[in-house]
């Protein structure tokens, strides 16, 4: 399975915006490449280089078919914005671009991407995110797929739960998708939208999903979703562990504050090249991260996973 993980903020998932299947796709692999621990990046860090030949291998693509859709979806996505609107306070309406500056390099045969500096309070340094594999939706076939595989995982993990029966205005669904000019006649947005939304995620994402209909003429939608129990990173660090004679060691509680620094510090060291951390390391400490930043604390950590975080950042001399 891949390892590139998407992060995006929950405000973005909410946002309006219309790309298409390969603009979405390009969105999404680039994002993965990012570093979302960040607080403030600067230009080098929003910037994204990539070969034609990885992108064809991590979305299962022909070099030549991965080269056409780069060069196409490139050029078109600096036609697409993002709106995000605000139902109260001062500002109505933010719109920005996804991107600012795009490169193709023939002789390297790469592609580089700068996202915009407007978008990024929304892919770094998160507070109220999702995030999920890449793997989960590289192969989605309908442009709004992943449009409402994104919102359908932002209301589960708001609900802190796997299973769930979502329900909203059909008014506000094909808003969110910008359709609201669009599909007058119910029985069109089913056959165009609807049922191949449903056959995308239940054919190739972690998500099994029914939709109802409700009202006559409809007015509403309800998304009976089941979603999948992602691995528990501690769980497969332990058992990674388990042979090393380092696992013998006792390590005592050290201050919320202090580990969280310790954290930060190591995340750090990992980004500017002075550590090199293992793959397993690399999402159980990012996934810690982006729990703190979620809950605001360190108080939902179980005895099992302090003690492998403290015995990390005590490898790497940050406790």
């Amino acid at each position: 399975m891949s390892e590139l993980v998407v992060f995006k903020a929950n405000e973005l998932v909410i946002s309006r915006y219309d790309l298409t299947e390969h603009e979405t796709k390009l969105i999404l692999f680039s994002v993965a490449k990012l570093n979302p621990t960040i607080e403030t990046p600067d230009e080098a860090q929003r910037t994204v280089i990539f070969s034609c030949s990885e992108y064809a291998q991590v979305m299962n693509l022909s070099y030549e078919n991965a080269w056409g859709r780069l060069n196409s979806a490139t050029s078109d996505l600096f036609k697409r914005s993002v709106e995000l609107i605000y139902p109260s306070g001062d500002v109505a309406k933010r719109v920005f671009n996804w991107a600012e500056y795009a490169e193709f390099n023939r002789k390297n045969q790469t592609v580089t991407l700068i996202f915009s500096k407007y978008i990024v309070p929304f892919l770094f340094h998160l507070k109220k995110f999702i995030k999920y594999n890449l793997e989960h939706v590289k192969s989605f076939e309908n442009k709004y797929s992943m449009r409402v595989y994104e919102w359908l995982l932002k209301e589960m993990s708001q609900r802190k739960t796997n299973n769930a029966n979502i329900e909203i205005s059909l008014k506000e669904f094909k808003f969110m998708l910008m359709l609201e000019n669009n599909y007058p006649e119910f029985k069109f947005l089913n056959t165009r939208v609807l049922k191949p939304i449903t056959k995308d995620l239940n054919t190739y994402s972690n998500m099994q999903l029914d939709i109802e209909k409700r009202g006559r003429p409809v007015d509403a939608l309800i998304f009976q979703v089941k979603l999948d129990k992602q691995i528990d990173l501690v769980t497969e660090l332990a058992k990674n562990s388990s042979n090393k004679n380092s696992d013998q060691l006792s390590f005592s509680i050290t201050p919320e504050a202090h580990l969280h620094e310790g954290l930060r510090k190591t995340l750090r060291d990992a980004l500017t090249a002075k550590i090199q951390l293992t793959s397993f390391e690399s999402k159980f400490l990012h996934d810690m991260q982006s729990k703190h930043d979620l809950n605001g604390s360190f108080s939902w950590l179980t005895s099992k996973q302090r003690t492998t975080l403290e015995k990390i950042l005590a490898k790497y001399g940050h406790i």
